[in-house]
């Protein structure tokens, strides 16, 4: 049987993370915080948003209102649909890989839905998307992979995570999953994940690799 493979989306199938915190800089801005896009995605990729804010708030020693959420996902989303786009390389790469594939992404469902849609890569995944809003556990919890294993009918040998982030990595490792950590700029050399590349076209052998190990 192939292994089963579970995709981080925002960075890993989607090149979300600057337009993303591009609106979130923003949105920051109108509430008088300035921190730009680039420091955002340094800090808090792969972070659950729930703990983005507060830590914000933290920093700069400022209130957020309640509505600062509701209002930086509808800028975001909007940015999307004007400017969002598929990893470089991962429409060929999906496409090579016969193995069964899900979602599991700390972002909420409706956010998946969503960018999925946007860059056409929703045919491939379907239905099969997993969000730790659902299931109230964000990475670093293994909580949200062990979840999609489940759901997709796979014992935790079978899985191989695909993330960018370090909480990604760390969550596929505590679920005691092997993961190919996506790090096209060379600048997470620090992650030791079991199997690094640099461009999606690397991903179908680091998946055989794995498969086979």
């Amino acid at each position: 049987m192939s292994a089963c493979l579970l995709f981080d989306s925002d960075g890993t199938l989607v090149d979300s993370e600057l337009l993303n915190n591009e609106a979130l800089s923003a949105e920051l801005a109108d509430s008088g915080i300035h921190e730009s896009a680039v420091s955002l995605v340094s800090r808090y990729r792969g972070w659950n948003f729930n703990k983005v804010v507060p830590d914000l708030q933290e920093r700069h020693g400022a209130l957020l209102d309640e509505s600062f959420t509701q209002r930086f996902r509808q800028r975001a989303s909007g940015h999307f649909a004007d400017h969002l786009a598929p990893v470089a390389g991962i429409e060929q790469a999906l496409a090579s890989l016969d193995n069964p594939k899900c979602v599991a992404s700390n972002a909420p469902m409706k956010k998946l839905q969503h960018v999925l849609k946007v860059t056409g890569l929703q045919r491939h995944f379907a239905d099969r998307l997993y969000s730790a809003y659902d299931i109230n556990s964000w990475k670093p919890s293994p909580d949200l992979f062990l979840h999609a294993a489940s759901r997709m009918g796979f014992e935790v040998s079978q899985c191989i995570v695909i993330e960018d982030s370090e909480v990604g990595v760390k969550a596929a490792f505590a679920a005691d999953m092997p993961v190919v950590l996506y790090d096209p700029a060379g600048v997470s050399t620090h992650i030791n994940a079991t199997e690094t590349i640099t461009c999606m076209s690397q991903l179908p052998e680091a998946v055989d690799r794995l498969s086979r190990a």
